[in-house]
């Protein structure tokens, strides 16, 4: 079986906390698939560490949703269910459609040229399969916006949930033939910043998630099926 995480080398950041991200990015990545039981000591070995450091890591992506501990049969990677699907997107949509019609009109013309310098990116990314670097560029062309707003609470509010929202952002980014949907959808959001139109942009941006719920909807009916 080939390995599915980097080791850890010594003396960076806490064991636990590295740990915990390169168990997450293989969730998010669907290294480890929905479902899965996962094999702790399989993943000391390949992190290079003890069991201490992975169980302190999986027990802190419990608490992010990604990660099921079951007493007396161990942990599995959370299954994808449709309703929290739902009710996730449900939230985003009426809280970051909010958030942007408060933050769009207080853009500062140095924002939006980051903006346009961030879309540019994410562009690049998409059409060279890079989506870790788009979903990095992603977050960043958002959370500019977002942040603009100037409410700490519901910034750190909608960073969690995005978090939440990652391992979908993957399946739907499988998807290439949206790929020119998700550069438009997001123009159109860039356009609605550029003439600081904040209704225009909680109309935008509330339809460009609604559309990935759509899809991501499909996808994970699919799943059910299968199992």
């Amino acid at each position: 079986m080939s390995k599915m995480l980097k080791p850890i080398e010594d003396g960076i950041k806490t064991v636990s906390g590295i740990a915990q991200e390169r168990i997450r990015e293989a969730i998010l990545r669907g290294t480890l698939p929905p479902g899965t039981r996962i094999d702790q000591t399989q993943l000391a070995t390949e992190l290079n560490t003890s069991l201490i450091p992975v169980r302190e890591a999986l027990k802190a992506l419990a608490s992010e949703g990604l990660v099921q501990i079951i007493p007396r049969r161990g942990a599995f990677v959370a299954k994808s269910s449709l309703t929290d699907l739902e009710n996730l997107y449900e939230a985003r949509c009426l809280v970051e459609g909010q958030v942007a019609a408060q933050a769009v009109p207080r853009l500062t013309d140095e924002q939006l040229s980051e903006l346009k310098s961030v879309l540019d990116a994410m562009r690049a990314a998409m059409e060279a399969d890079r989506y870790e670097d788009f979903l990095r560029s992603n977050r960043t062309f958002h959370f500019t916006i977002y942040s603009t707003a100037g409410n700490t609470y519901l910034t750190e509010v909608l960073s969690a949930w995005w978090d939440l929202a990652e391992r979908y952002r993957y399946r739907y980014l499988s998807s290439k033939d949206r790929h020119p949907i998700i550069n438009a959808e997001h123009q159109d959001i860039l356009d609605a910043c550029c003439s600081r139109d904040g209704e225009r942009a909680r109309t935008v941006i509330e339809e460009h998630i609604r559309r990935s719920l759509n899809v991501l909807r499909s996808l994970v009916e699919q799943e059910t099926r299968k199992d």
